[in-house]
Protein backbone atom coordinates (compact mmCIF):
# COMPACT_ATOMS: atom_id res chain seq x y z
CA UNK A 1 0.00 0.00 0.00
CA UNK A 2 2.90 2.46 0.76
CA UNK A 3 4.26 2.12 -2.98
CA UNK A 4 0.79 3.46 -4.49
CA UNK A 5 1.64 7.20 -3.67
CA UNK A 6 5.09 6.56 -5.18
CA UNK A 7 4.10 5.02 -7.71
CA UNK A 8 1.11 7.44 -8.58
CA UNK A 9 3.97 10.63 -8.66
CA UNK A 10 6.42 8.58 -10.87
CA UNK A 11 3.17 8.08 -13.99
CA UNK A 12 2.53 11.95 -13.18
CA UNK A 13 6.27 12.91 -13.56
CA UNK A 14 6.29 10.36 -16.41
CA UNK A 15 3.02 12.35 -17.86
CA UNK A 16 4.86 15.78 -17.05
CA UNK A 17 8.09 14.82 -19.22
CA UNK A 18 5.94 13.50 -22.11
CA UNK A 19 4.30 17.02 -22.33
CA UNK A 20 7.58 18.90 -21.67
CA UNK A 21 9.12 17.04 -24.38
CA UNK A 22 5.97 16.84 -26.80
CA UNK A 23 5.98 20.86 -26.61
CA UNK A 24 9.72 21.08 -27.13
CA UNK A 25 9.48 19.24 -29.97
CA UNK A 26 7.03 21.04 -31.39
CA UNK A 27 8.59 24.59 -30.08
CA UNK A 28 11.71 23.49 -32.30
CA UNK A 29 9.95 22.07 -35.18
CA UNK A 30 8.01 25.93 -35.42
CA UNK A 31 12.00 27.30 -34.74
CA UNK A 32 13.32 25.27 -37.48
CA UNK A 33 10.56 26.12 -39.78
CA UNK A 34 11.00 29.91 -39.52
CA UNK A 35 14.36 29.38 -40.01
CA UNK A 36 14.09 27.56 -43.29
CA UNK A 37 11.79 30.36 -44.70
CA UNK A 38 13.94 33.02 -43.35
CA UNK A 39 17.49 31.77 -44.74
CA UNK A 40 18.94 31.94 -48.13
CA UNK A 41 18.07 28.72 -50.09
CA UNK A 42 20.68 26.26 -50.50
CA UNK A 43 22.71 27.10 -53.30
CA UNK A 44 21.88 24.51 -56.42
CA UNK A 45 25.08 23.64 -58.15
CA UNK A 46 24.71 25.96 -61.39
CA UNK A 47 24.12 28.98 -58.90
CA UNK A 48 27.11 28.01 -56.70
CA UNK A 49 29.50 27.77 -60.36
CA UNK A 50 27.54 31.09 -61.60
CA UNK A 51 28.29 33.11 -58.18
CA UNK A 52 31.99 32.33 -58.19
CA UNK A 53 32.42 32.65 -61.95
CA UNK A 54 31.01 36.60 -60.88
CA UNK A 55 33.07 36.88 -57.44
CA UNK A 56 36.10 36.37 -59.99
CA UNK A 57 34.96 38.56 -62.27
CA UNK A 58 34.11 41.20 -60.26
CA UNK A 59 37.02 41.01 -57.94
CA UNK A 60 39.87 40.05 -60.19
CA UNK A 61 42.56 40.77 -57.87
CA UNK A 62 40.91 38.19 -55.20
CA UNK A 63 38.77 38.45 -52.21
CA UNK A 64 38.69 41.94 -50.67
CA UNK A 65 36.98 43.23 -47.32
CA UNK A 66 33.22 45.01 -47.59
CA UNK A 67 32.72 48.33 -48.69
CA UNK A 68 31.22 49.87 -46.01
CA UNK A 69 32.17 53.93 -47.56
CA UNK A 70 32.99 55.89 -50.11
CA UNK A 71 33.37 59.66 -51.26
CA UNK A 72 32.96 60.71 -55.02
CA UNK A 73 30.89 63.21 -57.12
CA UNK A 74 27.76 62.02 -59.38
CA UNK A 75 26.32 63.71 -62.38
CA UNK A 76 22.56 62.40 -61.82
CA UNK A 77 20.07 62.92 -64.67
CA UNK A 78 16.48 62.78 -63.98
CA UNK A 79 14.29 62.14 -67.48
CA UNK A 80 10.77 63.17 -66.88
CA UNK A 81 8.44 61.95 -70.01
CA UNK A 82 8.22 65.51 -72.08
CA UNK A 83 10.09 67.64 -70.10
CA UNK A 84 13.71 68.76 -70.49
CA UNK A 85 16.55 66.24 -68.43
CA UNK A 86 17.98 68.19 -65.81
CA UNK A 87 21.43 67.49 -64.64
CA UNK A 88 22.69 67.58 -61.34
CA UNK A 89 26.54 67.64 -59.75
CA UNK A 90 26.41 65.98 -56.62
CA UNK A 91 29.45 65.63 -54.03
CA UNK A 92 28.50 62.90 -51.94
CA UNK A 93 29.82 61.12 -49.13
CA UNK A 94 28.13 57.95 -47.87
CA UNK A 95 28.79 55.49 -44.93
CA UNK A 96 27.13 52.24 -43.72
CA UNK A 97 27.50 52.82 -40.05
CA UNK A 98 26.32 50.88 -37.30
CA UNK A 99 24.70 52.40 -33.50
CA UNK A 100 26.18 50.79 -30.98
CA UNK A 101 24.50 47.67 -29.74
CA UNK A 102 21.40 49.00 -32.56
CA UNK A 103 20.50 48.89 -36.44
CA UNK A 104 22.46 49.72 -38.94
CA UNK A 105 22.64 53.44 -40.07
CA UNK A 106 23.27 54.49 -43.99
CA UNK A 107 24.33 57.91 -43.42
CA UNK A 108 24.36 60.41 -46.52
CA UNK A 109 25.77 63.56 -47.02
CA UNK A 110 25.07 65.30 -50.21
CA UNK A 111 25.67 69.07 -51.89
CA UNK A 112 24.84 70.09 -55.11
CA UNK A 113 27.19 71.90 -57.12
CA UNK A 114 25.46 74.71 -58.60
CA UNK A 115 24.58 78.13 -57.23
CA UNK A 116 21.68 76.69 -55.46
CA UNK A 117 24.36 75.17 -52.91
CA UNK A 118 21.49 72.86 -51.70
CA UNK A 119 23.29 70.28 -48.93
CA UNK A 120 21.24 67.24 -47.47
CA UNK A 121 21.90 64.33 -45.45
CA UNK A 122 21.11 61.99 -43.16
CA UNK A 123 22.80 61.81 -39.68
CA UNK A 124 22.30 59.20 -36.96
CA UNK A 125 20.05 61.45 -35.86
CA UNK A 126 17.62 61.77 -39.03
CA UNK A 127 16.98 62.77 -41.97
CA UNK A 128 18.07 66.97 -42.54
CA UNK A 129 18.26 70.29 -44.48
CA UNK A 130 20.10 73.46 -45.10
CA UNK A 131 17.58 76.53 -45.01
CA UNK A 132 19.33 79.66 -45.25
CA UNK A 133 22.31 78.63 -44.06
CA UNK A 134 20.81 76.66 -40.93
CA UNK A 135 20.36 72.88 -40.69
CA UNK A 136 16.98 71.62 -39.96
CA UNK A 137 15.01 68.18 -39.98
CA UNK A 138 13.66 66.91 -42.71
CA UNK A 139 10.02 66.45 -41.55
CA UNK A 140 6.76 64.88 -43.25
CA UNK A 141 5.72 69.22 -44.37
CA UNK A 142 9.23 68.45 -46.59
CA UNK A 143 7.89 65.78 -48.44
CA UNK A 144 9.42 66.14 -51.95
CA UNK A 145 13.23 67.16 -50.71
CA UNK A 146 12.79 64.53 -48.38
CA UNK A 147 11.86 61.97 -50.78
CA UNK A 148 14.51 63.13 -53.02
CA UNK A 149 17.13 62.36 -50.12
CA UNK A 150 15.71 59.03 -49.62
CA UNK A 151 16.16 58.54 -53.00
CA UNK A 152 19.52 59.29 -53.08
CA UNK A 153 20.61 57.54 -50.34
CA UNK A 154 18.83 54.47 -51.73
CA UNK A 155 21.59 55.08 -55.03
CA UNK A 156 23.99 55.46 -53.06
CA UNK A 157 23.06 52.08 -51.01
CA UNK A 158 22.44 50.09 -54.51
CA UNK A 159 26.15 51.23 -55.64
CA UNK A 160 27.85 49.70 -52.66
CA UNK A 161 25.88 46.66 -52.76
CA UNK A 162 26.43 46.02 -56.51
CA UNK A 163 30.00 46.07 -55.81
CA UNK A 164 29.52 42.67 -54.54
CA UNK A 165 27.18 40.69 -56.53
CA UNK A 166 28.44 37.35 -55.73
CA UNK A 167 27.19 38.46 -52.24
CA UNK A 168 24.14 39.56 -53.82
CA UNK A 169 23.65 35.80 -55.71
CA UNK A 170 24.17 34.04 -52.34
CA UNK A 171 22.00 35.85 -50.78
CA UNK A 172 18.74 34.95 -52.99
CA UNK A 173 15.90 32.92 -51.51
CA UNK A 174 13.93 30.37 -53.27
CA UNK A 175 16.34 30.68 -56.15
CA UNK A 176 15.15 28.80 -59.59
CA UNK A 177 17.49 27.49 -61.90
CA UNK A 178 19.99 29.39 -64.10
CA UNK A 179 19.03 30.24 -67.65
CA UNK A 180 20.73 31.34 -70.50
CA UNK A 181 18.86 34.48 -72.35
CA UNK A 182 19.49 37.39 -74.64
CA UNK A 183 19.63 41.07 -72.79
CA UNK A 184 18.32 43.72 -75.39
CA UNK A 185 19.47 47.00 -74.90
CA UNK A 186 17.08 49.32 -76.47
CA UNK A 187 18.04 48.82 -80.72
CA UNK A 188 21.07 47.37 -79.84
CA UNK A 189 22.16 43.75 -80.55
CA UNK A 190 21.47 41.38 -77.38
CA UNK A 191 23.78 40.49 -75.02
CA UNK A 192 24.01 36.45 -74.32
CA UNK A 193 23.69 35.89 -70.14
CA UNK A 194 22.82 34.03 -67.90
CA UNK A 195 20.10 34.93 -65.75
CA UNK A 196 18.60 33.70 -62.28
CA UNK A 197 15.44 34.61 -60.58
CA UNK A 198 14.62 34.63 -56.99
CA UNK A 199 13.92 36.54 -53.44
CA UNK A 200 15.48 39.36 -51.50
CA UNK A 201 14.48 39.87 -47.98
CA UNK A 202 15.32 44.14 -48.68
CA UNK A 203 16.18 45.69 -51.23
CA UNK A 204 16.58 49.68 -51.30
CA UNK A 205 13.87 50.79 -54.55
CA UNK A 206 14.31 53.95 -55.81
CA UNK A 207 10.53 54.02 -56.53
CA UNK A 208 10.19 53.22 -53.06
CA UNK A 209 11.79 56.44 -50.75
CA UNK A 210 12.27 55.33 -47.09
CA UNK A 211 12.64 51.43 -45.82
CA UNK A 212 13.87 48.54 -47.76
CA UNK A 213 10.64 46.10 -49.36
CA UNK A 214 11.15 42.61 -50.05
CA UNK A 215 11.23 42.21 -53.40
CA UNK A 216 11.49 39.37 -56.46
CA UNK A 217 15.00 39.95 -58.58
CA UNK A 218 15.92 38.45 -61.99
CA UNK A 219 19.70 39.20 -62.46
CA UNK A 220 21.64 39.31 -65.80
CA UNK A 221 25.03 38.18 -65.86
CA UNK A 222 26.89 38.10 -69.08
CA UNK A 223 27.91 34.81 -70.82
CA UNK A 224 31.19 36.19 -71.80
CA UNK A 225 32.64 37.76 -69.00
CA UNK A 226 30.47 36.70 -66.18
CA UNK A 227 29.81 40.68 -65.35
CA UNK A 228 26.42 41.73 -63.45
CA UNK A 229 24.55 43.50 -66.36
CA UNK A 230 21.50 44.67 -64.98
CA UNK A 231 18.81 43.86 -62.29
CA UNK A 232 14.71 43.52 -62.44
CA UNK A 233 13.14 44.37 -59.06
CA UNK A 234 9.44 43.02 -58.40
CA UNK A 235 8.33 44.74 -55.17
CA UNK A 236 5.97 42.30 -53.09
CA UNK A 237 3.21 42.47 -52.19
CA UNK A 238 1.42 39.54 -50.36
CA UNK A 239 3.48 37.21 -51.30
CA UNK A 240 2.81 38.76 -55.64
CA UNK A 241 4.86 40.71 -57.22
CA UNK A 242 3.82 44.26 -58.11
CA UNK A 243 4.59 44.80 -62.21
CA UNK A 244 3.64 48.26 -62.45
CA UNK A 245 6.13 49.21 -59.70
CA UNK A 246 8.93 47.53 -61.37
CA UNK A 247 12.23 48.70 -61.48
CA UNK A 248 15.20 47.78 -64.06
CA UNK A 249 18.58 48.56 -63.04
CA UNK A 250 21.69 48.65 -66.00
CA UNK A 251 24.78 48.68 -64.51
CA UNK A 252 27.50 50.04 -67.49
CA UNK A 253 30.78 51.40 -68.20
CA UNK A 254 32.78 49.11 -65.26
CA UNK A 255 36.17 50.07 -64.51
CA UNK A 256 38.58 48.34 -62.05
CA UNK A 257 38.84 50.26 -58.72
CA UNK A 258 40.86 48.99 -55.68
CA UNK A 259 40.51 45.99 -57.04
CA UNK A 260 36.84 45.94 -57.29
CA UNK A 261 34.40 46.25 -60.81
CA UNK A 262 32.68 49.50 -60.24
CA UNK A 263 29.47 50.35 -62.96
CA UNK A 264 30.52 53.97 -63.79
CA UNK A 265 27.03 54.36 -64.69
CA UNK A 266 24.04 53.18 -63.19
CA UNK A 267 20.62 53.36 -65.14
CA UNK A 268 17.28 53.55 -63.84
CA UNK A 269 14.18 52.18 -66.09
CA UNK A 270 10.29 52.54 -64.55
CA UNK A 271 7.14 50.95 -65.82
CA UNK A 272 4.92 53.41 -67.44
CA UNK A 273 1.59 53.90 -67.66
CA UNK A 274 1.46 51.75 -71.05
CA UNK A 275 3.55 48.83 -69.27
CA UNK A 276 6.47 49.75 -70.83
CA UNK A 277 10.10 50.18 -69.35
CA UNK A 278 11.16 53.66 -69.61
CA UNK A 279 14.69 55.36 -68.93
CA UNK A 280 13.63 57.58 -65.81
CA UNK A 281 17.68 58.23 -64.12
CA UNK A 282 21.05 58.25 -65.11
CA UNK A 283 23.76 58.31 -62.62
CA UNK A 284 27.30 58.98 -64.26
CA UNK A 285 30.27 58.74 -61.53
CA UNK A 286 32.77 61.55 -61.90
CA UNK A 287 34.98 60.72 -58.99
CA UNK A 288 35.41 58.27 -56.84
CA UNK A 289 37.14 56.97 -53.62
CA UNK A 290 36.36 53.73 -52.34
CA UNK A 291 37.07 52.69 -48.60
CA UNK A 292 37.77 56.62 -47.48
CA UNK A 293 38.35 56.69 -43.40
CA UNK A 294 34.71 58.41 -42.31
CA UNK A 295 32.69 57.92 -39.23
CA UNK A 296 29.65 59.01 -38.14
CA UNK A 297 30.52 62.39 -37.65
CA UNK A 298 31.64 63.51 -40.98
CA UNK A 299 27.50 63.23 -41.45
CA UNK A 300 26.67 65.89 -38.67
CA UNK A 301 24.35 68.45 -39.76
CA UNK A 302 26.55 72.16 -39.39
CA UNK A 303 25.64 73.55 -36.17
Amino acid sequence: MLTQPYEAAGRRALDRMRILTITALATFAAFAAAQKATLPSPLLPDLEALSQRVDKAHRPQGPSAEVTAFDGVLQLHLLAPGEESPQVDLAVKYLKWRKPDGPIRHLIRYKMLDTRSIERGRDQFGFWHLVQGKARDLTEQDATDRAACERDTNLARQLVRFLDPGAVLRSLTGAGPVREEEFKLGRDKGVPCETVEGGLAAFPLLQRAGEDAPVLVKIWVTKAEGRLLAIDAWPLADGKRNEAAAERVRLLDLRERDGLLVPFQLEHLFRDAEGKMRLRSRAEITHLSLRPKLTEADFDRPR
